[in-house]
């Protein structure tokens, strides 16, 4: 039976799942980080978390505790730059504090979760990963912190956001033994003319950025699948493959 646990730390809700079997054993487990409370195996929104207990039983993947944490407001959080609110008419803007999140998440999240549960607390073990915003605010993350997060999902990520392309163009070559997957759909941001139409380009961009940068094509991958439009259902199936290329796979 998997044990869900809902606890707050200071303002910030989390909900953590614990690995099967985990007050039973005195085993340590990888631990992966996921936006939006965890909505990526979140089992009112799709059978992954399912797929992954039985592929864990199966000996195909390692057993994880993941970590979702819950935004305060995903627009300010989870974007990189103050930048005018696509979704939204008026004054409001995106708030840009995606620094001052991704500080928190490497410097007071992770030491406090790694102090309570039994994770294995080395980059190569801790993930990171997230849906749209979610998946922008993962490799941003993890690129600031290199050391931190060493295996990261960007499911539909949104580098459509102006200004990522250049910032992730910006940051140093590097060799941190980092893992990296992308996946975003053939059709996204189609016939959009708010900035959402540079969503397939500027993915693709990203990728070819981070091979330039000292990823290779075995630490970087990217999957362009079929969807017209910028789909959770679609994007969330590429989960377990996910997982099996970033935590088995050589």
């Amino acid at each position: 039976m998997t044990m869900t646990i809902q606890e707050n730390f200071g303002e910030r809700h989390l909900t953590i799942y614990l690995p099967e079997g985990y007050e039973e054993s005195t085993d340590r487990y990888p631990v992966i980080y996921m936006q939006d409370n965890a909505d990526l195996i979140d089992p009112e929104g799709s059978d992954s978390l399912s797929i992954i207990r039985t592929l864990t039983a199966k000996g195909e993947l390692p057993a994880f505790l993941f970590v979702g944490i819950k935004p305060f407001d995903r627009n300010d959080e989870y974007t990189p730059f103050v930048s005018t609110n696509v979704f939204e008419s008026g004054e409001k803007k995106f708030g840009g504090q995606a620094a001052q999140y991704a500080a928190y998440l490497a410097n007071e999240l992770k030491p406090y979760i790694d102090s309570c549960y039994r994770t294995l607390p080395d980059s190569e073990h801790t993930g990171i990963m997230g849906f749209s915003f979610g998946g922008l605010i993962s490799v941003y993350t993890a690129l600031l912190y290199p050391d931190v997060f060493g295996k990261i999902g960007s499911f539909s990520g949104s580098f459509w956001f102006p200004g990522i392309v250049d910032w992730v163009d910006q940051q140093p070559a590097r060799n941190h033994e980092q893992r990296i997957f992308m996946n975003v759909g053939h059709g996204e941001g189609a016939g959009r003319t708010n900035g959402q139409q540079w969503m397939v380009p500027n993915n693709l961009a990203i990728h070819e950025i981070l091979l330039s940068k000292g990823f290779t094509e075995q630490t970087a991958k990217q999957i362009v699948y079929e969807s017209d439009s910028h789909s959770f259902e679609k994007g969330v199936q590429y989960l377990p493959e996910a997982l099996k290329w970033l935590y088995v796979s050589k």
